[in-house]
């Protein structure tokens, strides 16, 4: 069963917790042993490991990505 860390920018309520797990749960196909933590670094949203693979949904790399976007145009 993999295991994930799974910082985010404030906690999570438990309805929360178990969405994000059952949702990385349908994304990898697997069964998921979630440790979760904040993180007073990120502005929002959560970065989570799923053995070697990084989902990052966070704020931070949300806006790195329109800014690479905006500046490809």
């Amino acid at each position: 069963m993999p295991k994930t860390e799974s910082p985010t920018a404030r906690a999570l309520s438990d309805a929360e917790k178990k969405e994000l797990l059952s949702v990385l749960q349908r994304r990898t196909g697997k069964k998921i042993e979630a440790h979760f933590a904040e993180d007073d670094n990120l502005l929002g949203g959560a970065v989570v490991r799923v053995g070697s693979t990084v989902y990052d949904g966070s704020v931070r790399e949300q806006l790195n990505a329109l800014r690479e976007q905006l500046e490809a145009e």
